[in-house]
């Protein structure tokens, strides 16, 4: 039974071996491949994105997965009926949640534009994962739904799941075929600034489109998907600009319009039941955000640290969320004196406390999210 669902799936993957990823995605928005098995029909395009911590990559911070709804109907203005079918989800492992990215460019993990982010531990990220490769064929007798993955640099996303999740993504046997939509983009001409390949921003920009907040999962994998399905589709819905940029307009539909409904209909679609809806990543509490936190926390790294600004923001955080545990402190302050002062404990008791002088504090800064 699962032998043969694996020979379709096989008997697939083979078929679109020299295809291109152009005439694949079009295959799925009204343009069917000519001799393609009538399995391929019963395929899903995944996109999928995965971010980890800048210092240390063994540190997953989150998930993203975007869905292609839509499969068969030719494409209006912009791949309007196309793009606004994609579903998005984004996850949080919860662990890691804290970490925060500061290189040029880094996305905010709060600034989900496409949908509600859900909080995870790794076991449930595994399992996401899991289920979005592993899904019974419908009527196929416990075999596999055949899955077109598409990425940004894809093979990235491979070698990080292994390591992160024991997980050999391929091993499952539904992938039928693997795009890379910076690869499709070379093939197209449509070079980067600085070479041959080309970043998601740049490649989304190239199509007239903006999306704010990148280099977090569940926006490039949104992003991903729309650029994937817009370099199938360019030389349909804009005839005639080669390598050039197509306009933004046309008749009257603006793409950036596109793009900002397709956000707004994800914001009100109903969220994966997995996970968890809220998660404070300052006191680790379920039941409130990290901007609604009233928690009293402390961190003794930096309370004992000898660093003014550090001791001056010890109460913004907890140990377990210092990036100090990671990372050399800075040097002691050389004009740090302590001030005793005395504590009341207890009935007739008294205990010596030592804070730091510090005649230029700095109240906003919190090492938690350096």
């Amino acid at each position: 039974m699962f032998g043969h669902g694996q020979f379709v799936n096989d008997f697939i993957r083979h078929a679109l071996t020299n295809v291109s990823d152009v005439n694949v995605i079009r295959h799925f928005v009204g343009f069917p491949l000519l001799g393609a098995p009538v399995s391929l029909n019963e395929a899903t395009v995944v996109c999928l994105d995965i971010e980890w911590w800048q210092k240390d990559s063994s540190a997953t911070t989150e998930l993203g997965v975007a869905e292609l709804m839509v499969k068969g109907l030719l494409p209006t203005i912009h791949a309007e009926n196309v793009l606004t079918s994609i579903q998005v989800a984004h996850a949080r492992i919860m662990a890691n949640a804290h970490l925060r990215n500061n290189f040029v460019g880094a996305g905010d993990p709060e600034n989900f534009l496409f949908g509600q982010t859900k909080f995870v531990t790794m076991d449930e990220a595994k399992e996401v994962l899991i289920r979005t490769f592993v899904r019974p064929r419908v009527g196929g007798n416990g075999s596999l739904q055949p899955i077109i993955l598409v990425g940004h640099a894809v093979e990235n996303e491979f070698e990080h799941i292994q390591n992160a999740f024991g997980i050999d993504l391929q091993s499952y046997g539904s992938i039928v075929k693997v795009i890379d939509t910076q690869e499709m983009a070379r093939k197209a001409g449509i070079r980067g600034p600085k070479g041959p390949f080309i970043g998601l921003r740049d490649l989304l920009a190239h199509f007239n489109v903006n999306i704010n907040n990148l280099h977090m999962a569940g926006n490039d994998a949104a992003g991903t998907l729309i650029a994937a399905v817009l370099l199938a589709l360019k030389d349909t819905l804009y005839p005639g600009t080669g390598t050039r940029k197509p306009p933004s307009v046309v008749r009257g539909c603006n793409i950036q319009n596109v793009v900002e409904r397709a956000m707004v209909i994800g914001k009100t679609l109903q969220p994966p039941s997995w996970g968890s809806d809220t998660f404070c990543t300052r006191c680790d509490r379920d039941n409130h955000l990290r901007d609604k936190c009233l928690a009293k926390v402390s961190c003794e790294i930096c309370r004992d640290s000898g660093v003014i600004r550090l001791f001056n923001a010890h109460k913004t955080h907890m140990t377990s969320k210092c990036l100090y545990q990671y990372q050399d402190l800075p040097p002691r302050d050389h004009l740090v004196r302590p001030l005793a002062y005395p504590q009341h404990e207890g009935p007739g008791a008294f205990t010596q406390q030592h804070d730091y002088v510090d005649l230029a504090s700095d109240d906003d800064f919190d090492p938690a999210l350096q």
